[in-house]
C-alpha cells in the first residue's frame, strides 16, 4: 500500500506536468489554441453541436452522422462545450490526458509490481510508456488515444488479478467502447476466457462479460438505426476492406506485411523513435515463456492476455488506408502491454545473471533504466518540437481555413472539404465531406476513387470546395474556377508532417457538371431507336441500380478509374465532356431493365482513347456478339447491335469480356430499342 501511495503521488505530479508543458508548447508554436491534428475538432464539433440539442450532428439540421470513431470520447467532451466555448474546449483535452497519462502509468505499475514483486521494475516499465515522447504527443493530441491507453492497461491488470469480476468488466466495457478496434479486442478478451474456462474447467463468472458485449455494441446499433450502416463512417472510409475492388487475400497479405514493418520499425527501432534497437527480443523473452507455460498448464492469464492485446491489437490498425499516419496513433496505445513485457524480458534477463554483490545488481539495472530512460528523453525532445510544428502547421492551415470561411464566405453556401474538423468547427458552415466521416454514404463513394468522388460532385453541386489539392486535386479540370481565392501554404514540413499540400479554396464550376449523362453520337438513334436505359459507370448508384461488376483478368490487378475531359468526335463543335470511367483488362456484367423482348438491343458505349480490341457480348450466358474497336483519340462513342432474339426478356444480364489482354475502358453505357411500331 505504501509502494502503491507513493507512486500514485509521482504519477500524478508527473502526468500534470507534462499537461502544462504541452499546453506551453502548443501555445508558443501556434501562437494560441490549436491542435496537433485536425481529427480533433471532428470531436469538438460534435460535442458543441449536441450540448447545443443536435444529438451527433455534424451540420445542425442535417441529421445524425457517424463520423466520430468514438462516441464514448465526443459524448464525454459534450458537457463540457456547454462551459468551455469554442475553441477553449481544448483545455478539457489536456486534463483528460493528463488523467489518461496518470491511470496508464498507475496501472502499468501495478501489473509488473503483480508480475516481479518489485517496484524498481514496474516505476522503469510505467515510464518507459508514459515517458515516450510519441506516447506523450499522442496523449495530448487532443484524440481519444490516451484514454484507450488507460483503459488498455487497466483491463490488462484486472483480468490479470481479477478475471470475472464487475472489475474486469468495467475495464472491458470501457476499452470495447472508446474505439472499434478496442470493441473487438474487448469481445476477442471474452471468448478466450469463455475458451480458458471450459478447458481449465476453473470456476469464474463469465457472466459479467455480458456487459462489455452489449454495452459495447450501443454504438453500432445507434449507427444503424441513424444511418443504415453498422459501421462508422471513419471506419468505412479507412478500412481497406472498405475498398471497391479488393481480393482478401491481397488485404491480408498488405496488412501482414505492415504489420511486420510496424514490428520492425516501431517496436524493434529499425526507423522510429519508439524504442531502442532490438527492444522487441526482449519483449519476447518476457511474454513468450509465460505464455507458454499457461498454454501448458491449460490455464491463461497475464502472458496469454498479453499476446491476445498486443499481436491481435496492432493486427487490427493494420487494415487501414490511414495506419501510418499522425505519427503511427492508431497503434500507440499498444504501447501500453508491450512496455509490460519489455520490462519484465528485462528483470528475466536480470533474474538469470548471477551477481556477487546487491550493489552490482543495482548497477546493472541501473544501467539498463538509464539506457531505457535516457532514449526516452530523445523521444521527448523530438516529439515535443514535432508537437509544436504540428500545432503551428495546423493553425496555419486548416483553422486559418475555417476563420477565412466564416469571414468571406456567404452562410447558405455548401463547401466540399476533404479535411472536416476544423474547417466546419470555426466556419460553422454546411460542408459536404469528401471522404465521407462526416457525411453519411459518403465514404463508401471516397473508396471508389476520385473519379467516382466526382459523380458524387455532379449530385451535390457544392458552391466551393476548400481542400487540400494534394487529396483531391480537380485542378486540371472545368470544376475548379480559376484562380484560386484563398490559398493556404506551410512553410515547411516537420518530420512527421500533418497536413502538407496546399490547402485552397474555389468556387465549384458547373459548366460542366453532367455533360457526359447525354450520349453525342447521333448515328446511335438512326431507325428510330430511343434510350431505355443506361448505366453512368463510377457513378455508384447507377451502378448498384444495375448490379453492375467489374473485374481483371488476373487477380494481383485491380479495375481502375479515370476522370477525363475532353471533346467527343461525335458531338457538335466545340462542346466538351467531362466523365469518370472505368478501366480493365477483364470485363463486366450488369443487368439491363425496361427493354422489349424479341426487340434488337442497341448498346452504346463511351470511351476514351479506345484502342485496338475485341469485346465478347454474351445475354443471359449466351454468346450474342463480337465488338470489335479500332483505336482512336480522345472521347468516342460506339455501339453494337444484339439481335432481337438474344433478348428473352424486359430484364437481361450482359456480360462483357475481352477477347485479348487489352485493357479497355468505359465511361457511360445506352440501351436502346426503336420505337414502338417500328
Amino acid at each position: 500500500m505504501k509502494d502503491t501511495a507513493a507512486a500514485k503521488k509521482i504519477f500524478l505530479i508527473y502526468s500534470a506536468a507534462a499537461a502544462v508543458i504541452f499546453a506551453a508548447i502548443m501555445l508558443v508554436y501556434s501562437r494560441g489554441i490549436s491542435a496537433p491534428l485536425d481529427d480533433a475538432f471532428i470531436y469538438f464539433q460534435y460535442a458543441k453541436n449536441t450540448a447545443a440539442g443536435h444529438f451527433m450532428e455534424y451540420v445542425r439540421e442535417e441529421g445524425y452522422s457517424s463520423g466520430a470513431t468514438s462516441l464514448f470520447y465526443a459524448l464525454l467532451l459534450t458537457p463540457f462545450a456547454l462551459v468551455f466555448r469554442g475553441e477553449s474546449i481544448i483545455y478539457v483535452t489536456y486534463i483528460i490526458g493528463a488523467a489518461s497519462l496518470f491511470f496508464t502509468a498507475y496501472y502499468i505499475f501495478l501489473s509488473v509490481l503483480k508480475l516481479t514483486s518489485k517496484k524498481e521494475y514496474a516505476y522503469l516499465a510505467a515510464f518507459v510508456c508514459a515517458a515516450n515522447g510519441n506516447v506523450l504527443w499522442g496523449y495530448f493530441s487532443g484524440m481519444e488515444i490516451g484514454m484507450f491507453g488507460a483503459f488498455l492497461a487497466a483491463a490488462f491488470y484486472y483480468l490479470m488479478v481479477k478475471p470475472g469480476t464487475l472489475k474486469s468488466a468495467a475495464a472491458l466495457t470501457l476499452l470495447g467502447l472508446i474505439r472499434p478496434e478496442g470493441y473487438a479486442l474487448a469481445m476477442l478478451l471474452v471468448f478466450s476466457r469463455i475458451a480458458n474456462t471450459l478447458i481449465s474447467r476453473k470456476k469464474e463468472n463469465l457472466y459479467v462479460y455480458i456487459i462489455p458485449a452489449a454495452v459495447g455494441s450501443v454504438h453500432y446499433i445507434l449507427n444503424f438505426i441513424f444511418t443504415g450502416d453498422f459501421m462508422p463512417n471513419t471506419m468505412r472510409a479507412k478500412s481497406n476492406f472498405s475498398l471497391f475492388y479488393f481480393a482478401h487475400t491481397d488485404i491480408a497479405a498488405q496488412g501482414f506485411a505492415l504489420f511486420n514493418r510496424f514490428i520492425d520499425i516501431i517496436f524493434n527501432g529499425g526507423a522510429e523513435h519508439y524504442f531502442p534497437k532490438y527492444a522487441f527480443f526482449v519483449f519476447l523473452l518476457g511474454v513468450l515463456p509465460g505464455a507458454y507455460k499457461e498454454i501448458k498448464n491449460k490455464n491463461a492469464g497475464a502472458f496469454t492476455n498479453g499476446i491476445i492485446m498486443f499481436f491481435a491489437g496492432v493486427l487490427l490498425t493494420v487494415f487501414s488506408s490511414f495506419a501510418t499516419v499522425h505519427n503511427y496513433r492508431y497503434t500507440m496505445p499498444f504501447t501500453v502491454v508491450y512496455s509490460v513485457f519489455l520490462i519484465y524480458g528485462v528483470f528475466i534477463i536480470m533474474e538469470s545473471m548471477k551477481f556477487r554483490t546487491t550493489g552490482g545488481r543495482n548497477l546493472y539495472f541501473g544501467a539498463i533504466a538509464a539506457l531505457l530512460l535516457v532514449f526516452n528523453l530523445f523521444t521527448v525532445a523530438a516529439n515535443a518540437v514535432n508537437f509544436g510544428r504540428d500545432c503551428r502547421d495546423i493553425k496555419s492551415q486548416s483553422i486559418s481555413a475555417g476563420r477565412w470561411i466564416k469571414e468571406n464566405i456567404k452562410d447558405d453556401a455548401k463547401i466540399a472539404i476533404n479535411d472536416a474538423g476544423a474547417i466546419a468547427f470555426y466556419s460553422e458552415k454546411r460542408v459536404f465531406d469528401l471522404v465521407g466521416l462526416v457525411t453519411n454514404g459518403q465514404a463508401r463513394i471516397f473508396q471508389n476513387g476520385k473519379a467516382g468522388v466526382f459523380e458524387e460532385i455532379e449530385r451535390v453541386k457544392p458552391d466551393y470546395f476548400m481542400v487540400h489539392v494534394g487529396w483531391f486535386n480537380y485542378e486540371p479540370y472545368t470544376i475548379f474556377k480559376k484562380p484560386r481565392l484563398k490559398e493556404f501554404n506551410i512553410k515547411r514540413e516537420p518530420p512527421y508532417f500533418v497536413v502538407g499540400s496546399p490547402e485552397v479554396c474555389v468556387a465549384a464550376d458547373f459548366s460542366l457538371f453532367n455533360s457526359g449523362d447525354t450520349m453525342k453520337t447521333k448515328g446511335a438513334f438512326e431507325g428510330n431507336y430511343i434510350i431505355k436505359d443506361s448505366i453512368d459507370v463510377c457513378d455508384m448508384r447507377s451502378e448498384e441500380k444495375h448490379n453492375y461488376k467489374i473485374w481483371t483478368k488476373f487477380v494481383s490487378e485491380y479495375p481502375g478509374n479515370l476522370l477525363e475531359e475532353g471533346s467527343t468526335a461525335q458531338a457538335a463543335p466545340g462542346e466538351t465532356v467531362l466523365d469518370a470511367g472505368r478501366i480493365t483488362s477483364g470485363g463486366e456484367e450488369f443487368t439491363v431493365s425496361g427493354i422489349t423482348a424479341g426487340n434488337d438491343l442497341r448498346i452504346a458505349r463511351r470511351a476514351f482513347d479506345p484502342a485496338l480490341n475485341s469485346l465478347i457480348i454474351s445475354v443471359d450466358g449466351v454468346k450474342a456478339a463480337e465488338w470489335k474497336t479500332e483505336e482512336k483519340k480522345g472521347f468516342n462513342e460506339m455501339f453494337i447491335d444484339i439481335p432481337g432474339g438474344f433478348i428473352k426478356n424486359g430484364k437481361v444480364k450482359v456480360r462483357i469480356e475481352a477477347a485479348n489482354q487489352n485493357r479497355y475502358n468505359v465511361f457511360y453505357y445506352w440501351f436502346l430499342q426503336k420505337e414502338k411500331g417500328e
